[in-house]
């Protein structure tokens, strides 16, 4: 341990060298030899007790950075730059034709882009403010989100209340704008969706309501959520026309049914480190009628079962420490192949989760460390684009392109209890690839004390099947509870990882917080000590008087 104060550096490795250490702080001040030599003599125990408590607890929580070599791959992300500066590009989506939709917040643009000839086309709208979505129709038109609540969108920023929101529609073929205004102030429209019969559905995050435009009638409705400041975020339909909501600011997700005009609302996971999901934003349903989500306060993503109420959660891969400490899942969305892709806000990256092999791949973004990247779109050819609003650009991730390094493991399932070690092993797998990697893990909890994991080897080759020992080590006081354990592969601008399913079935009881108690309770008797040997020192000896 190193200890600096008074402009010099001390070098702390016993409770000998505390007092060494105090004695030459304590020698400077106006304190006579003797009591600065017994308060450094019932002080230095405690200080040293107190150093080793903090430097434990910090070594604990900080994980190594691991280095491997360096590894070519297939390069499986293209960006391109916008002709317009600073202009802020969020929403994004794909017409009929492939063409890449997406609005220019900062310059109250909407932007088309051309995958084949790589040229932009971009048209001025009407009004100032953020716009966090955009769909097309079969028809022709591009329908687009716009909140007047500051001029310039600012993710992560103050939301200003009280603004103007209105519903956009841009005609690809006349390229007119036509507005429609929803009544409510400050409603802040947020994401948007179609139903079949072509009616816009929309959130309203500040004012806690779903709208809906018909542009047959020209009628707006909205619809008040039944959790007040609930956040709703993002929106889509079921195979049963039912519309499933977000609700960021409540943990919870709601359903609207559009015949009968009815919510119902479920509470998504629970309080416990295992199940919470904070921040849920983007939303998707599978074929099983599961849910999906983005937790943009966490470190994962999520499928909860309606029916059941049972909450599962993917970890992804941490960023670097020095860029953020979680990935802030933002948005997701399933392919035709059942994938699970979704986009990581702080992580800087684009991956996808596959349920039925339980595999997890992140593409690393090049523009970097944070490009801000918030919402996804599928185009019909598998690829996935995205929009980088600090970056000012807009990417495509190849899907088609093989990831050369797989994971092998027998068992997804394991059984323990609170304080128990257990030894897994199972094989990383590549082709065509040459190098090292290196092996990291994430752990679905917002404690990363909870577990702790050792491998061996921790940088395997590449070129070969490598056999590795995985020793996983859970503390005492774990609450019992369903964990998902990520086992990754980190190959530079890929992560691979397998899914692990670890219940805690048994919580032991910790002799911890007693020894705590009782070093404190020790170290309070010591430093009474020392003050009241402190003052008898200090205090001057009586002159008797001669009588």
């Amino acid at each position: 341990m190193i200890i600096i104060a008074h402009r010099s550096c001390y070098r702390i490795n016993t409770a000998d060298d505390v007092y060494l250490s105090l004695t030459f702080l304590l020698a400077r001040s106006h304190v006579s030899r003797e009591a600065v030599h017994r308060l450094a003599y019932y002080c230095s125990p405690v200080i040293f007790l107190i150093l080793i408590m903090v430097c434990s607890s910090m070594i604990s929580v900080v994980q190594p950075v691991l280095g491997s070599s360096p590894i070519s791959l297939p390069k499986y992300i293209d960006e391109y730059q916008i002709p317009t500066l600073n202009s802020a590009p969020l929403a994004i989506t794909i017409d009929r034709n492939g063409m890449v939709w997406f609005t220019e917040s900062n310059v109250s643009k909407i932007a088309e882009f051309d995958p084949t000839s790589k040229t932009f086309h971009e048209y001025s709208v009407p009004g100032v403010g953020d716009m966090w979505g955009i769909v097309t129709d079969p028809k022709g038109y591009v329908w687009v989100t716009q909140y007047s609540g500051k001029g310039a969108v600012n993710p992560g920023g103050a939301i200003i209340q009280g603004g103007s929101g209105q519903i956009l529609r841009f005609n690809m073929t006349t390229k007119n704008f036509t507005s429609i205004l929803i009544p409510t102030n400050g409603s802040f429209p947020l994401r948007l969706a179609l139903d079949q019969q072509g009616r816009v559905w929309f959130t309203e995050l500040l004012t806690t309501k779903i709208g809906v435009y018909d542009p047959r009638s020209n009628r707006l409705r909205e619809y008040p959520v039944p959790t007040n400041s609930s956040g709703p975020a993002d929106l889509a339909f079921d195979a049963n026309g039912m519309l499933w909501f977000s609700e960021s600011y409540a943990r919870q997700v709601g359903r609207f049914d559009p015949q009968s005009e009815s919510f119902t609302e479920y509470r998504v996971g629970a309080d416990t480190a295992s199940q919470i999901v904070s921040s849920p934003v983007g939303i998707a349903i599978d074929d099983a009628h599961n849910l999906w989500l983005a937790d943009h306060g966490g470190n994962w993503i999520a499928q909860f079962n309606p029916t059941t109420g049972m909450t599962v959660k993917y970890p992804t891969r941490f960023p670097p420490r020095d860029v953020y400490p979680i990935s802030l899942v933002n948005d997701l969305l399933i392919d035709s192949e059942g994938r699970v892709w979704f986009c990581e806000h702080g992580g800087n990256s684009i991956g996808y989760y596959e349920p039925s092999d339980k595999k997890m791949v992140e593409y690393r973004i090049p523009s970097g460390p944070i490009s801000t990247v918030l919402w996804l779109a599928l185009a019909s050819n598998g690829d996935v684009w995205f929009s980088e609003w600090s970056s000012n650009k807009i990417g495509v991730v190849h899907q088609n392109l093989p990831v050369p390094t797989s994971l092998k493991i027998s068992d997804n399932h394991y059984n323990m209890n609170a304080g128990e070690k257990k030894t897994l092993s199972f094989i990383v797998a590549s082709t065509e690839v040459a190098g090292n990697c290196t092996l990291r893990y994430s752990w679905s909890s917002y404690n990363p004390r909870e577990a702790s994991i050792e491998f061996t080897p921790a940088y395997p080759p590449l070129n070969t099947e490598t056999q590795v020992q995985v020793q996983v080590a859970v503390i005492n006081r774990i609450n019992p509870g369903n964990y998902t354990l990520a086992l990754q592969a980190d190959l530079g601008d890929v992560t691979v990882s397998i899914m692990l399913e670890i219940v805690i079935t048994q919580t032991q009881t910790s002799t911890q917080p007693i020894m705590i108690q009782a070093i404190i309770l020790v170290s309070l008797i010591i430093l009474i000590i020392a003050v009241i040997e402190f003052r008898r020192i200090r205090r001057p000896a009586r002159v008797e008087s001669k009588p």
